[in-house]
């Protein structure tokens, strides 16, 4: 059986729920409790959000470093290329120059070969065919070599240049000097075939490279 006293404690308490003054203190604990844990929710999604973010620095950063290191190797393998086709490049000029150049020991020999062979002295001393070769021996299995030496004569660069020929009836040594004249071009001070036997009394035919070899026939005794 339920006491007076606690009736009225209940009835009390019934009377304070019903009066505005509580339900306003009620109303305004609720909106605490809710704007607490709002807050920890937004706190909460902040911290999260701070992580996120963190997370995305670092792979941010990973990314940027890992652009930069292909970067640089890029630039390194570049680099190597460009090193590469321009020694390749000037290894090329070289033998280009060397091969089809006339003002290097090759294009002499070339030129030079070709008026001996061209020269009717040569062709009755020597006899035909005509063979041009570098090397004493017809055939060697030496490199076959220009022989040549540079040296500067009076302020001006000169060049000698040798080879060999053989013919049907002798064989010869050739001899040649070239100079550079004022054009920066060699021009022949003279081209000489060292006869091994005599050929008209004579050891040596001297070859006019500037002017037509048939209106000339001189040879010059040893």
């Amino acid at each position: 059986m339920i006491s007076p006293s606690f009736h009225l404690v209940i009835k009390q308490c019934h009377k304070q729920w019903r009066s505005p003054l509580f339900r306003t203190i009620v109303v305004i604990h609720q909106r605490q409790l809710s704007t607490i844990e709002h807050e920890k929710q937004d706190s909460k999604k902040q911290d999260n959000d701070g992580l996120a973010q963190s997370q995305n620095s670092q792979i941010q950063k990973v990314k940027f470093t890992q652009k930069a290191q292909q970067t640089a190797k890029d630039t390194v393998y570049s680099l190597v290329v460009v090193a590469g086709v321009a020694a390749l490049s000037g290894l090329c000029y070289v033998i280009m120059h060397e091969l089809y150049s006339r003002e290097t020991p090759n294009g002499i020999y070339k030129e030079a070969s070709r008026i001996c062979l061209e020269n009717s002295d040569v062709q009755e001393a020597l006899g035909l065919p005509i063979i041009v070769h570098t090397t004493p021996q017809i055939g060697s299995m030496r490199i076959n070599n220009v022989r040549a030496r540079t040296f500067d004569e009076k302020g001006h660069q000169s060049m000698t240049v040798s080879f060999y020929l053989t013919g049907k009836e002798r064989s010869g040594v050739v001899a040649i000097k070239v100079q550079k004249n004022i054009s920066n071009k060699f021009v022949y001070d003279y081209i000489l075939v060292q006869l091994d036997k005599q050929w008209h009394s004579q050891n040596i035919v001297q070859v006019y490279p500037d002017s037509n070899p048939s209106s000339f026939r001189r040879e010059i005794s040893s």
